[in-house]
């Protein structure tokens, strides 16, 4: 087994004196998008699970960018890697890739920042819980993400099919099976044999997660993960009274007839929870030595993450959060609502509006020129990207010219520093806290000032 160790946005050189085709797996999923690869592999789960609905990165961007060396014989002897916007496990045959995120701290064994997004994001106290599971690191991922598919899923009401049910009663409802009937019947009792093709919430999608709570629930820590908070405890209940047929001896037969994803046009968020579903049951089964896909693993697309993390900070000083994928509070650059726009963040009036960025560099051409179009809209006074960073730096500042000069409109970077020496996950969410403060005071200087144009204060 050969495990590659990398980070996200960085590139990383594998030479080899001898033979290294034992790393040549890695073309399987080298140079394609995560939704390829998401769309191939069924036991590659991608979260956020609506990414590839939401932008043109998913579309544009490799997981992994690989090149490879080979020599005169044929055989590789170097590859070039360069990793995306990405975090996660994946494996490919005997081949292991670990992603984590670059601002893992060189001496931490866990990679603290990408755990605790997952905590601000997912709602989990990953503190009491990353540990408590198992000793295998994508298990525990996927057992942190069994919650919120979960929830996102009941949310369009509990899963239902067509069953098909034999009935022997007087209450006939369906079509009379007449050889059961005659032989059941007959001499005549009163009752008729019939079936009926009818719905239920009792079903194999429904059973499928019955089986994975019960799962769970033998696992450390498993039953607080279920009772984390009102809604899962909800849903989970809701699950259990409708499986009232659950036998725990019946589960291979249940994930053996959950073999083909759900398509409903309504229930979609089903698909990805029976995705999730089978991954955790099947980590079970491979424990005893069974052979798992080509390509499996679970990997996050740290990006969005950033951004609904920062979400949960700004709404709190009243930024709203525009929702891409549920094409809500945009913004339209023409009248008859055309030309829709969805910056990540702005508050109220306007005057400030924000860009979540998780890549390194910020983009002086298309990132500036979609934030000159959002502050354009709004008649912005302050434009604003917050990046991650390694070290604490003061925030870049520009003035705009034209009509953003008119009204003193700047245009900044903040630099958001993750803390690098932590110790301990204690340690380090305390630091974020800080930084977490630090921002909310540099913000609160911004929104208090009014919108004045030169003119206007010339006038005054």
């Amino acid at each position: 087994m050969t495990t590659i160790n990398l980070r996200d946005n960085s590139p990383a050189e594998l030479h080899f004196t001898d033979n290294g085709d034992d790393c040549l797996p890695l073309l399987n999923i080298a140079n394609r998008t995560l939704s390829e690869l998401a769309a191939d592999n069924g036991n590659l789960l991608v979260y956020p699970r609506q990414k590839s609905d939401i932008g043109d990165w998913v579309e544009k961007e490799n997981v992994l960018t690989v090149k490879t060396t080979i020599d005169n014989s044929g055989h590789c002897t170097k590859i070039d890697i360069k990793t995306g916007n990405v975090a996660g496990f994946i494996g490919v045959d005997d081949l292991n890739i670990s992603i984590s995120s670059r601002f893992k701290g060189e001496e931490a064994g866990e990679d603290f920042f990408l755990q605790y997004m997952l905590e601000k994001t997912l709602g989990l106290n990953v503190v009491n819980m990353m540990h408590a599971t198992s000793n295998a690191p994508a298990l525990n991922l996927l057992l942190y993400l069994f919650p919120r598919f979960l929830n996102d899923a009941m949310t369009q009401g509990l899963y239902k099919e067509y069953r098909r049910n034999e009935y022997n009663d007087a209450n006939v409802r369906g079509t009379v099976d007449i050889s059961r009937h005659i032989r059941n019947n007959i001499p005549f009792c009163g009752r008729i044999a019939y079936r009926t093709r009818e719905f239920s919430h009792n079903n194999n999608v429904t059973q499928l997660i019955r089986h994975t709570i019960e799962y769970i629930r033998t696992l450390p820590g498993g039953r607080s993960l279920l009772e984390n908070d009102a809604e899962t405890r909800a849903n989970t209940s809701q699950i259990i009274t409708a499986t009232t047929g659950y036998c725990k001896t019946e589960r291979g037969k249940i994930m053996m007839n959950n073999s083909r994803p759900v398509r409903h046009p309504y229930f979609t968020g089903y698909a990805a929870l029976q995705k999730l579903c089978l991954r955790i049951l099947r980590h079970e089964r491979t424990g005893y030595g069974e052979t798992g896909s080509k390509i499996y693993g679970i990997i996050f697309d740290v990006s969005e993450l950033w951004e609904e993390y920062l979400a949960g900070i700004l709404q709190c000083l009243g930024f709203e959060h525009p929702d891409n994928r549920k094409k809500t509070g945009g913004i339209c650059l023409a009248r008859g609502n055309k030309f829709p726009r969805y910056p990540d963040y702005h508050n109220t009036d306007g005057s400030v509006v924000i860009d979540a960025k998780y890549k390194p560099t910020v983009d002086t051409r298309l990132d500036v020129n979609q934030m000159v179009t959002y502050m354009y809209r709004l008649k912005s006074r302050y434009g604003l990207f917050i990046k991650p960073c390694t070290s604490c730096l003061t925030a870049d500042s520009y003035h705009l010219k034209g009509h953003g000069e008119d009204c003193g409109a700047e245009l900044g970077i903040y630099h958001f520093e993750i803390p690098q020496s932590a110790h301990g996950y204690a340690t380090f969410k305390d630091e974020m806290k800080k930084e977490e403060n630090r921002l909310k005071a540099y913000l609160a200087g911004l929104i208090p000032h009014p919108i004045v144009s030169a003119k206007d204060a010339a006038t005054s």
